[in-house]
């Protein structure tokens, strides 16, 4: 008879959704520019950076669910940079004389990229992945080091130049996840691509690009 009798089932346990906010800081590396038209003027000899390590660091709170997954709005900010040094002719007019100066320039790179998101969001709080996208903007500086138009002590060095671009609209689209190893604490990454529009501006046109930026970190919440 007690065999029968009615047990009521323990009820299990359900992990919450993702959230409710998230706080990322992450190390990051980055493609950089590669066309000649958001560099100075240089020797068409001089090396360009082909990619920069920087920061990416943002934050995203999460609103309501939408079937199997969770509605995030959020925002990040990534700054990357790389520099490379060209090989210059050694060597002068005289052994005893003043060292050649270098006949092609240092250049020098640098990245911001300013990335509103909208994603959705699976797993729960423990831990989730995600896809985001949004629209934002992405600010491109360059410059280059003196250099000189032949190896002579005396050629006159053509002066250090910088080039910064407008406001670049760019649309991103990426993915990434979390895991908590702790209730606060997690490690994370982001893989991000990013379209970036060509703009004419003043007699100056930027071409349009793609870039890409892998980042790894820590969450907080």
């Amino acid at each position: 008879m007690l065999a029968l009798w009615p047990v009521p089932a323990l009820a299990q346990a359900v992990d919450p959704p993702p959230g409710p906010y998230v706080v990322d800081a992450r190390a990051a590396v980055s493609s950089l520019p590669q066309d000649p038209g958001f560099y100075p003027p240089a020797p068409t000899s001089t090396l360009i950076p082909t990619r920069g390590l920087g920061v990416d660091v943002g934050g995203h709170v999460y609103l309501l669910g939408l079937g199997p997954a969770r509605i995030g709005l959020g925002a990040s900010f990534a700054r990357m940079t790389g520099k490379v040094s060209s090989t210059t002719t050694s060597g002068s007019g005289s052994s005893t004389g003043p060292p050649a100066p270098p006949t092609r320039p240092d250049v020098d790179t640098t990245v911001r990229f300013i990335t509103p998101q909208l994603s959705l969001n699976f797993g729960s709080a423990r831990g989730w992945s995600y896809i985001s996208a949004g629209v934002g903007q992405t600010l491109v500086r360059t410059g280059t080091s003196p250099f000189a138009g032949s190896t002579s002590s005396t050629a006159p060095l053509t002066p250090a130049r910088t080039l910064q671009t407008a406001a670049l609209q760019t649309i991103n689209v990426g993915g990434g996840a979390r895991w908590f190893k702790t209730r606060h604490v997690a490690f994370s990454f982001d893989v991000r691509f990013y379209k970036i529009a060509a703009r004419a501006k003043e007699g100056v046109r930027t071409p349009a690009m793609m870039l890409m930026t892998a980042a790894a970190g820590v969450s907080l919440k």
